[in-house]
């Protein structure tokens, strides 16, 4: 497997069975997954940078009617994320093996909604941030003490929110300007040698690209939630395609309904959630019969002295 990863440029794609359990939820009834047994597995996984394909269907794979394990799974290489995220295996029914068939697929990808806003660290970073903060955290007196807390929070909210749409907004377009312009550069100084012009620019355009090139990574890396690769080694591409698997992983691909009719577009799957949920919630009332206080009296009530508790003001300590 290493043999292929070190020789396949493009895209590429191994489903069978690996005969190694990786998670402890992984294998049921059966003696306690140890981390021996994961530990070639894992570093395989994290030295070449492949990713596990999303699965549906039954937790395990082979049985032996004692032990339940998935030991069998697809997993890509990062330049398949990146192409093709919008894919799962599908564990199927055994019939006559004790190995579950995998199927392989591909999925509508899902429209892009509104989102909230993040907080990237790499703001922090910027000359004028502390500036923003400052000016952003004013005392917007209220006859509350809270409310002012959360009018400032508020203001600093939407301080960020205009400093990251300035200076951060399409990152990836501005590293690819500044390719552009270095490229012409390049092909200019080809035919004007030793010209300090030029060579001024070019040195400043390596400069920031550098500093495009630590802010994207920056960016990706928090998004994918990677914690063990450390910044600085051009591992963009790699968060990239961890970002897109987690994306993918954290959106709804498929949903069976109550009748068994499995949905795969994201239309159905939004008109079968709400109705599961209206119908959870129930019909709306016209009238709502009034209790009757003599029912509640023949309960269990408060005495004066439980009563007067309740109503006590809240002391300092109980804060």
């Amino acid at each position: 497997m290493r043999q292929i990863h070190n020789i396949q440029q493009g895209p590429w794609l191994a489903m069978r069975d690996y005969n190694v359990v990786v998670h402890p939820q992984d294998r049921l009834c059966g003696t306690e997954v140890q981390d021996m047994e994961t530990k070639e597995f894992k570093e395989y996984m994290r030295d070449t940078g492949m990713n596990e394909v999303q699965y549906v269907g039954r937790n395990y794979t082979w049985t032996n009617n004692h032990t339940y394990s998935r030991i069998d799974r697809g997993i890509v290489n990062t330049t398949w994320m990146m192409i093709m995220p919008n894919v799962k295996v599908q564990v199927l029914e055994p019939m006559v093996s004790d190995h579950s068939p995998l199927k392989l697929e591909i999925c509508q990808e899902q429209g892009k909604k509104n989102r909230p806003f993040k907080f990237f660290n790499c703001i922090v970073d910027h000359p004028q941030f502390m500036q923003h903060i400052e000016e952003a955290w004013k005392d917007r007196s209220t006859n509350g003490r809270m409310q002012t807390v959360w009018n400032n929070l508020k203001g600093v909210k939407e301080a960020i929110k205009s400093l990251n749409t300035q200076h951060y907004k399409g990152v990836d377009g501005k590293i690819k300007e500044i390719r552009r312009e270095l490229q012409g550069i390049h092909e200019e100084m080809s035919s004007k040698l030793q010209n300090k012009e030029l060579i001024d620019k070019e040195k400043e355009l390596k400069g920031e690209l550098e500093k495009w090139g630590k802010i994207e990574e920056s960016i990706y890396r928090q998004k994918s939630r990677v914690k063990w690769l450390k910044l600085g080694d051009s591992n963009s591409a790699y968060f990239y395609a961890q970002m897109k698997n987690r994306n993918h992983l954290n959106g709804i691909q498929s949903l069976t309904n109550e009748v068994g009719n499995q949905l795969m577009m994201e239309k159905d799957i939004e008109v079968e959630i709400l109705g599961y949920y209206k119908k959870l919630l129930g019909s709306r009332a016209d009238s709502i019969s009034a209790i009757n206080p003599n029912t509640m009296k023949q309960g269990t009530t408060l005495n004066r002295d439980q009563q007067v508790q309740l109503i006590k003001p809240v002391s300092k300590e109980e804060v």
